[in-house]
């Protein structure tokens, strides 16, 4: 079962797919049109696997960019024969297609056969782009006659590097666009969810079985997922960014730039998000590595999810296999006791259902905001049950108020009278009662201290 109930692609955008041969500039120009680095870019060839998506925005209308992995006609590999895949299905649903050439290489048989496999499996528009046009010869190559031989026209001439002729491009493809239903109004909630872990947990699976369709590439070997991809999902009326991010790893094995530059966007990512899923594999140990990355959530202050995935690899399981496994996994990760764990298989879809709802109610209590009654009261209550301690050489600490600044991740000032008078012991004892009284599911709660502003003593205190 999936999580495809009441669920739907929130774009309802019509849909230009970039297609052609590998190293000619789609992924470039990808990003010249929408404005930002989104997908990765490299001279090596074969760099975009995956399908990625990006909305684009042009005289007051906004269209829905495909970005595909370059084409290899007769694919061998697995990887190859998936990259095809995905990208005849992009092909099928697109609304327009642009084959994109490198008017410095001119044409080749392979154009001609993925032209006429393109012309069988859609009768969408095609235009020819003609990419690398920086010179006005290049410019002019594009009305030599091998180009007509396709029965396409002249390429549109465009410099996905300079952005010269991007601006013409949009003009041409617009008309050919069915006009859009005026938006519809936004989502009370957007939340974005990043789905982490080392390499081969299952991301991708994941995605994919949320999603209920192959979204994204899964192969046995590892690295197939090279950068980040996001896919906007409405679900019970809230609007949810899931975001696919590289499998990482010790820097020290980290050797090409391309995964280098898609570790770091994962990252950035992760630092962004509302709620992370975090994936681990139920059969395998976690590393320091899985440390490392949870304290990257907690610090950018993140909701967290810990993901038990290949639930279906633990035979003979038992009544209490769960809480068997639970205690270990919480054993390797103690000051993770506040995330919910669920344990589930992206491969047969056990649990899989119950993915999209933890994430509303983790964003749900990362956003509560508690009323001053209600943290006056508390207060009182837990420095009643357990006073401050004494620190050596600090003066007697006094508490006078806790007050809430933010959500999201909950904050909260503790005003005292002596700022490094509190010991770290009785705010982790504070966090622990905030979190029995009014929850926090599933969010790092940050409790600073401050000096109190009030008077006492009977003088103003010296600024």
């Amino acid at each position: 079962m999936t999580a495809k109930k009441n669920k739907k692609d929130s774009h309802g955008l019509p849909t230009v797919v970039l297609v052609g041969r590998v190293n000619v500039g789609k992924s470039t120009l990808f990003n010249r049109l929408l404005g930002e680095k989104k997908a990765l870019v490299s001279p090596i060839a074969g760099t975009t696997r995956d399908v990625n998506y990006g909305v684009c925005s042009w005289r007051d209308r906004q269209i829905l960019l495909t970005d595909t992995g370059g084409f290899i006609f007769h694919p061998t590999s697995e990887i190859e024969k998936a990259i095809f895949s995905h990208a005849e299905a992009a092909i099928r649903n697109a609304t327009l297609i642009l084959f994109i050439v490198d008017l410095h290489d001119g044409l080749n048989p392979n154009d001609r056969d993925y032209i006429r496999s393109i012309r069988r499996w859609t009768k969408a528009p095609l235009l020819i782009v003609g990419n690398k046009a920086d010179t006005m010869r290049d410019r002019i190559s594009t009305h030599e006659p091998e180009w007509l031989t396709v029965g396409l026209g002249a390429p549109i001439p465009v410099s996905a590097i300079s952005g010269s002729g991007t601006g013409d491009l949009l003009d041409i493809i617009l008309p050919l666009l069915p006009e859009t239903a005026p938006a519809e109004e936004e989502p009370k909630k957007r939340i974005k969810v990043a789905i982490i872990g080392r390499t081969n947990v299952g991301k991708s699976s994941l995605v994919n079985r949320v999603l209920g369709e192959e979204r994204v590439i899964v192969s046995a070997m590892p690295h197939t997922t090279r950068e980040p991809h996001d896919t906007l999902i409405q679900y019970q009326d809230t609007s949810i960014l899931l975001i696919d991010t590289v499998g990482i790893r010790r820097k020290t094995k980290v050797s090409s730039r391309i995964e280098r530059e898609g570790v770091k966007r994962s990252i950035d990512n992760i630092r962004k998000s509302d709620v992370v899923l975090f994936v681990l594999e139920s059969t395998v140990t976690p590393s320091k590595q899985e440390k490392r990355l949870i304290d990257i959530c907690v610090e950018a202050g993140s909701s967290v999810c810990i993901i038990v995935n290949k639930w279906d690899l633990v035979v003979e399981k038992q009544s209490k296999t769960v809480l068997a496994y639970e205690d270990l996994f919480r054993n390797y990760f103690p000051f993770l006791s506040w995330a919910p764990m669920v344990f589930l298989s992206a491969l047969t879809g056990q649990r899989i259902h119950t993915i999209l709802d933890i994430v509303i109610t983790l964003y749900e209590e990362r956003s509560k905001i508690i009323p001053e009654d209600q943290l006056r009261e508390f207060l009182y209550k837990a420095r009643t049950r357990q006073p401050p301690q004494w620190l050596r050489g600090q003066k007697k600490p006094y508490i006078n108020e806790l007050i809430q600044k933010k959500a999201s991740p909950p904050t909260f000032e503790l005003v005292v009278r002596e700022r490094f008078s509190i010991p770290t012991a009785y705010l982790r004892y504070l966090e622990n009662r905030i979190r029995e009284q009014f929850g926090f599911d599933g969010a790092p709660i940050r409790i600073y201290t401050s000096e109190s502003e009030k008077e006492y003593f009977g003088k103003k205190k010296q600024k």
